[in-house]
């Protein structure tokens, strides 16, 4: 018998190697097994059992003890399983929790591995990020991870057994994240070749507990990866045509997606998603970057490529709400991609082509920031302050407006009718003045169109919205927080897009960074999970002020203040408010009560006999913006008062109400109160 393929390398032999290495012995498609442990103890123990094995079974395989991973280089694949010694207590993300011990041991294997050619079959946990990293340190073209396999695998069992049916008869993805944030593509889900009603929270249930009770009686799982493994060996080999779900290089972003080989070469055949699910992968993919970019810094060499952001291809995100939309084009992903995360949890936001009419160009030029700044400061007759940072202007004589950002390093140029552009020497400004001025965009096109804008948080159930108003620090959060935290969708947590829909108002979240004290955090039962993440290397919103960090690292939940009396809160991005805190996020809703609270020291919860309506300072106008001035023209001149909104706002249901300091007493008081409306 001629085995159809030569060596397959195997590093690491704990309870996946083995598995893999009896599987592929047993099988009989490959010449010889090739195994590498840490000591070589535990490698050259399996090559001998593996002999017995071969020798009962009569397996033409031969096992084969490597005592380096660079004399696998050779082989026609390799897989990678090893686990470095570390204890995991997490109970949320799991899978994470082995990211920095893990990765040193995976940077070095894939600097001994450098530029191999074959194919690389990556299991070490968390399986996503290591596929990338072993890629971007080794170079080789050809890394995949198994996660997303075996969540499909266990969604496609779950789902059969709850609706009886023969597992074979249900097709369904499982994509994005091989953890806490897997996206389970049900809408596209179908069971005997139709579509089918999909009980995502129980699936989501059974997709946690499964490797749980696995673990729990074998102290491993063993059996389910090493399937996937030989499943990815034979199609990427091309000894068998079929689709595949494995953590690639999709669109510049690492993510579990199917991929459909034939004869060893993958396309990709991404399902169709619903909005939700969009935003879900979107936030999926925050979540993997962001843990990846500290490991990154450690592990990943510097290179021209990394640092130089030259007139190299460009991307576009499309971002719309309500039948108006901006696009964003730049040559730098990091600023399309942080469109991509910031306005996809509450608006909806797509890659598109770079050719799509776009209205804001962010590019990294930092010779064009030279140029505008020294022009603004010679010719300088306007100075502002725009998302609390300094910017001077000038203006030429066609309406051409430039300005200079110089603590942000960042410049501008918008012609009478034309797009935005935006230039900056690094990533990450870019990317904030991106967001704000493609939302700005919008926000114009939208009161143009007759929405106005609300300071006011908001919560939303079965699309009934609860406003929550009052002035700075009523407790406008606290409120909107604790109706999310108790079932409700949070819409927002201090602006919406509010304006008449027939006979009713209809309202729209405002994307920003959501700021949410220490002592809120620590209130909430949320402080020490925000805590172990940001210790662990994971990032917030890059506004956050540093003694907030500071605060997260040590411990310390008091809360903290600027010289001018402003809390410095803790800032998260849109997603985080899912991935982190677990609170499941609105796209839109109809207004259906106003809450006034104030927050009380000692005080019970209770209404109040007071008289308290909407009013026109509720609202902000361009008289009003403290923080976004529209220095570029993006407004229109004739915005419509707000007198016909305010008389359609009081004859809402309206209660003013006092909230204390107990969270059980007080969100049960608010979700009685919340109820359907009058």
């Amino acid at each position: 018998m001629t085995a159809p393929t030569g060596a397959i390398g195997v590093i690491g032999a704990g309870a996946v190697g083995q598995s893999v290495a009896m599987l592929l012995t047993a099988a009989g498609w490959c010449e010889s097994v090739r195994i590498v442990s840490r000591t070589g103890v535990s490698a050259q123990a399996l090559v001998t059992d593996l002999e017995d094995m071969c020798q009962v079974t009569a397996s033409p395989v031969r096992a084969v003890h490597a005592a380096d991973a660079g004399q696998l280089v050779s082989c026609e694949a390799i897989v990678v399983c090893p686990r470095a010694d570390f204890t995991n207590t997490a109970r949320r993300d799991v899978r994470l929790a082995g990211l920095n011990a893990n990765a040193p041991v995976i940077a070095d294997l894939a600097r001994r591995l450098a530029h191999y050619q074959g194919l690389v079959v990556m299991v070490t946990n968390p399986v996503d990020l290591m596929a990338r990293l072993f890629a971007e340190v080794s170079g080789c073209p050809r890394v995949y991870g198994v996660g997303s396999n075996i969540d499909t695998a266990r969604y496609r069992i779950a789902l059969a057994h709850l609706l009886e049916l023969p597992v074979e008869a249900v097709e369904g993805h499982v994509i994005g994240e091989h953890g806490d944030q897997a996206v389970v593509c049900a809408s596209a889900t179908r069971a005997g070749g139709l579509p089918v009603a999909v009980p995502v929270w129980r699936v989501r249930e059974e997709l946690s507990d499964r490797p749980r009770r696995i673990s729990a009686g074998l102290g491993r799982t063993r059996c389910g990866p090493a399937g996937a493994v030989i499943a990815t060996l034979r199609a990427g080999l091309g000894l068998e045509d079929r689709v595949v779900e494995l953590s690639v290089n999709h669109e510049d972003r690492w993510r579990g997606i199917p991929l459909r080989f034939a004869a060893g070469t993958p396309s990709v055949c991404l399902p169709r998603l619903d909005a939700a699910e969009a935003r879900q992968l979107v936030a999926a993919d925050a979540k993997l970057r962001d843990s990846y970019e500290p490991v990154a810094r450690l592990h990943v060499p510097v290179c021209p490529s990394r640092t130089e952001k030259t007139a190299v291809t460009r991307t576009a995100t499309r971002i719309a709400t309500a039948a108006q939309a901006a696009v964003v084009t730049s040559n730098s992903t990091v600023v399309t991609e942080w469109a991509l995360r910031y306005f996809g949890p509450w608006w909806n936001a797509t890659s598109t082509t770079a050719d799509d009419c776009p209205q804001v160009i962010a590019d990294i030029n930092p010779d064009k920031v030279t140029e505008i700044a020294q022009r603004v400061a010679d010719d300088s007759d306007e100075e502002t302050v725009y998302a609390n940072s300094a910017m001077i202007l000038a203006r030429d004589d066609d309406g051409t407006v430039f300005a200079s950002q110089p603590d942000d390093k960042t410049a501008y140029r918008a012609e009478p009718h034309g797009p935005l552009h935006i230039y900056g020497c690094e990533d990450i400004p870019v990317a904030l003045a991106a967001a704000r001025l493609a939302r700005e965009v919008v926000r114009g096109q939208l009161l143009a169109d007759g929405w106005s804008i609300l300071h006011a948080s908001a919560a939303v159930r079965d699309g009934q919205t609860v406003l929550a108003l009052g002035d700075k620090g009523a407790g406008k959060t606290t409120t909107a927080l604790l109706l999310a935290r108790a079932g409700w969708q949070l819409l927002a947590n201090d602006r919406v897009f509010i304006r008449p829909d027939g006979d009713r108002l209809r309202v729209l979240p405002w994307p920003s960074a959501a700021a949410i004290g220490l002592g809120l955090l620590d209130a909430l039962g949320w402080y020490d999970q925000i805590r172990d993440r940001v210790r662990r290397g994971e990032q917030l919103h890059p506004t956050q002020h540093r003694k907030v960090t500071d605060a997260l690292h040590s411990g310390s939940r008091t809360p903290l203040w600027n010289a001018s009396g402003k809390e410095l809160k803790p800032q998260f991005f849109p997603d985080q408010l899912a991935t982190w805190l677990g609170l499941t996020l609105a796209t839109e809703g109809h207004a259906a009560r106003i809450l006034f609270p104030r927050i009380t020291p000692g005080a019970e919860p209770a209404l109040l006999n007071e008289d308290r309506r909407v009013r026109a300072g509720d609202f902000f106008t361009v008289g009003t913006e403290d923080r976004y001035p529209d220095v570029f023209g993006f407004l229109p001149a004739d915005i419509p008062g707000t007198e016909p909104l305010l008389e359609l706002l009081r004859e809402l249901p309206g209660h003013v109400l006092t909230l204390g300091h107990d969270v059980k007493a007080n969100s049960d008081f608010l979700t009685q109160l919340a109820g359907p409306a009058a």
